[in-house]
């Protein structure tokens, strides 16, 4: 991968962490506790938010990597 692409991933699973975050943030009450419609939306909400936080994990390691790599060895 070249410099631009593990630039983008970094880039990318940063925006999706904090949008993710950002979202879990509005959600919440006074109180501090987050608020759902009903069970089902709680249950699907938090669970897509955790994959999405996982792909955004590992397309921030991969994109560090290709970076990495590509200033270690001065080629992609």
């Amino acid at each position: 991968m070249n410099v631009t692409v593990g630039a983008i991933m970094l880039a990318l699973g940063v925006g999706i962490i904090l949008w993710t975050n950002q979202r879990a943030f509005n959600r919440r009450n006074v109180a501090g506790v987050q608020e759902f419609n009903s069970y089902g939306h709680a249950l699907l909400i938090r669970t897509l938010e955790r994959i999405g936080r996982l792909v955004a994990w590992l397309l921030m390691l991969v994109g560090a990597g290709s970076l990495f790599v590509y200033f270690m060895t001065g080629r992609g």
